[in-house]
């Protein structure tokens, strides 16, 4: 057995504490399809990749039982962080340009996969070969497909199945915004084997296209390249009005449904070479100019003008401004550390994982130094008031549990600061608000001439 195969204790804490954490950094997390995930049988999850750790975090809060990864071997070459990420269920692997001395490597984490699918262990490996911060699914790799393969010729009365799952961000790097996690129906090896011990290239090239063809409707497959920025501008500035369109309930999955299907409209007006695009494009850039948040701006302009609810959540920010001064204050080092660390990583598809993962590792430590300080700042507070007195375990208990739950206000009255600047933004600016009906307008048009074709 492997030390893959076991499940130690540390672990078990580590993923404890990751899964309380991590659905803290989104605003609302949606997982859909769990019941596709086979019970009791060999399962390799084959994600879309997009936003490095922050993917298999996806993958290890959602799932049912711990999975062990698949990741670049270049990781693995300090002995330190070697010995972390295997500890973490994570093993090597190695591609050409690892150099080729290091693809043998390889052979070791093809038998320990065998060796984890043996023990009804869940495998991830990520079918595009490397992540990408475009929302397309790219061309897939043969690594998936060799591995399961070669588990399978040594299993013996059980199938290895493949999971599909499709990973969306209402942003890649940003809190606050949306998780869809989307297992689809696994593929399974049953229904190629006979024909790739005839054929191995042919079926292999045959699964990448079966796989792949079960992806894309998971995820929002953008595979135009000239008008990228426009088809994603607009499925996000018409997702409203597509949920009508559609006759689909406003919910986060549904929301998604309906930007797959404009982009699909779009892709049917670029074929006809519509002049349409033209304008829509145009109206586009104008409108979004070089935010790179283009969800939340989107979904934020749905709320025209000035409402109660935009007066409530000012009145929101007023009355909690202390409790967020408080949050403030007692995460100021770790919320520092990850902020650098995140403009470090910028661009790099490692920024959300910078940053989470330092807030996640930081965040304990100076909690618990925090609450050694506390009682004797709590002495020095009264003594500076004429007062003598000594905090008790109770109320550096106190102390200690509030920390966490500041972090959390701190959160989310950074988010609805956020919308309400938004908000107000787009009132004061009127130009916005005319690009934004000017784009609208030109994706009805397009919606119109081609949803019945």
């Amino acid at each position: 057995m492997s030390q893959y195969s076991s499940t130690s204790l540390y672990y078990k804490l580590m993923r404890a504490y990751t899964n309380l954490v991590y659905p803290k950094w989104f605003y609302d997390v949606k997982v859909n399809g769990v019941g596709n995930i086979p019970e009791g049988e060999p399962v390799i999850f084959a994600p879309n990749h997009q936003n490095a750790f922050v993917d298999a975090m996806a993958l290890l809060y959602t799932s049912p039982q711990p999975v062990v990864f698949w990741v670049r071997g270049d990781l693995f070459q300090n002995k330190w962080a070697d010995k972390i990420l295997r500890s973490l269920k994570m093993m090597p692997a190695y591609r050409m340009r690892n150099g080729v001395e290091n693809l043998k490597k390889n052979d070791e984490s093809i038998e320990n996969s065998v060796d984890i699918l043996t023990h009804d262990l869940f495998l991830c490996l990520m079918p595009e070969g490397g992540q990408d911060e475009k929302r397309r699914l790219r061309p897939l790799v043969k690594g998936i497909f060799r591995s399961a393969f070669a588990a399978q010729e040594k299993m013996n009365d059980q199938w290895v199945k493949i999971v599909p799952v499709g990973i969306d961000y209402g942003h890649y790097d940003n809190s606050g915004r949306h998780l869809i996690v989307s297992y689809g129906r696994p593929l399974s090896l049953k229904d190629y084997y006979e024909q790739y011990q005839q054929s191995a290239p042919q079926t292999m090239n045959k699964i990448k296209a079966d796989l792949a063809q079960k992806m894309a409707p998971l995820m929002l497959n953008i595979q135009e390249v000239e008008d990228y920025d426009t088809f994603y501008t607009s499925c996000y500035l018409y997702n409203e009005q597509m949920l009508r369109v559609l006759g689909l309930e406003d919910n986060h999955t549904n929301r998604l449904i309906a930007r797959q299907k404009l982009v699909a409209l779009l892709d049917k007006a670029k074929a006809a070479n519509d002049a349409e695009l033209i304008s829509l494009r145009m109206a586009c850039a104008e409108w979004n100019g070089s935010s790179d948040d283009v969800a939340f701006r989107a979904r934020v302009a749905e709320e025209e003008g000035v409402d109660l609810d935009l007066f409530v959540k000012m009145a929101y920010l007023i009355v909690a401004s202390p409790f967020f001064l408080y949050g403030l204050v007692m995460n100021f080092i770790p919320l520092v550390v990850a902020k650098c660390l995140g403009r470090k990583a910028k661009g790099s598809g490692f920024e959300a994982s910078f940053k989470m993962g330092s807030a996640m590792l930081l965040c304990p430590i100076v909690y618990l130094v925090e609450t050694a300080f506390f009682p004797t700042l709590f002495h020095a507070l009264y003594e500076s008031f004429g007062y003598y007195a000594v905090a008790d375990w109770s109320q550096t208990l106190v102390f200690f549990f509030t920390l966490p739950i500041s972090l959390l206000i701190l959160l989310r009255y950074t988010w609805k600061f956020q919308y309400v600047k938004e908000r107000i933004r787009n009132v004061v600016k009127r130009s916005t608000a005319r690009a934004r009906n000017k784009a609208i307008e030109c994706i009805q048009r397009i919606v119109s001439k081609y949803k019945n074709d």
